[in-house]
């Protein structure tokens, strides 16, 4: 099954992924349910959270999904054009690692500030685009999504820096550098 029949969502329409984390962003699901009538002919495969859904599940259609928690995250990011989350370091992982193009809504509360400091690393390198969720607006935010979504040339180019910055060996890099200290 091709990633975009999983999410009953057409594989030929351009696809945003939204997402908060596990737990979901009132922020991004606020703002995302006044976007959705602005984002015409582009699908929207967006998860709430579950301690959001119902709030928003009435707002599923042909062109826009939504679910309180999303098990197969390989098969949205597959399905994604363009993603629209919070930059958490496993999030800008998963997403570099498969080279999605992102717009980045830090979360305002983290500690020490490090989720704009994690986007700020992406964003330099033309992968992602930062809106502070201080600006987030339903707007603005889809004139970007629709302005980022309908440049194939600029989508491409984020995706190819996003998956230039993925790490896909992380994991045996860390044990071999462990194992090279064990037994030095």
């Amino acid at each position: 099954m091709n990633a975009a029949s999983h999410f009953e969502l057409k594989s030929d329409k351009k696809t945003l992924f939204i997402f908060g984390g596990s737990q979901g962003s009132e922020a991004l699901n606020h703002v995302t349910k006044d976007l959705v009538n602005n984002l015409e002919g582009i699908q929207i495969l967006w998860q709430t959270g579950s301690d959001h859904y119902v709030k928003y599940d009435h707002l599923n259609s042909n062109s826009v999904r939504v679910k309180p928690f999303i098990d197969d995250m390989s098969s949205a990011y597959a399905l994604a054009d363009l993603s629209m989350s919070r930059s958490g370091a496993l999030t800008i992982a998963e997403l570099t690692a498969c080279g999605v193009p992102s717009i980045f809504i830090p979360f305002p509360s983290a500690a020490a500030d490090h989720q704009t400091h994690n986007a700020r690393s992406v964003a330099s390198k033309g992968a992602a685009v930062i809106i502070p969720e201080s600006e987030l607006d339903s707007l603005s935010t889809s004139d970007q999504i629709k302005k980022l979504i309908n440049e194939p040339e600029i989508l491409n180019q984020m995706s190819n820096q996003s998956r230039s910055l993925g790490a896909l060996n992380a994991a045996k890099e860390i044990v071999d550098a462990i194992l090279d200290k064990l037994y030095d």
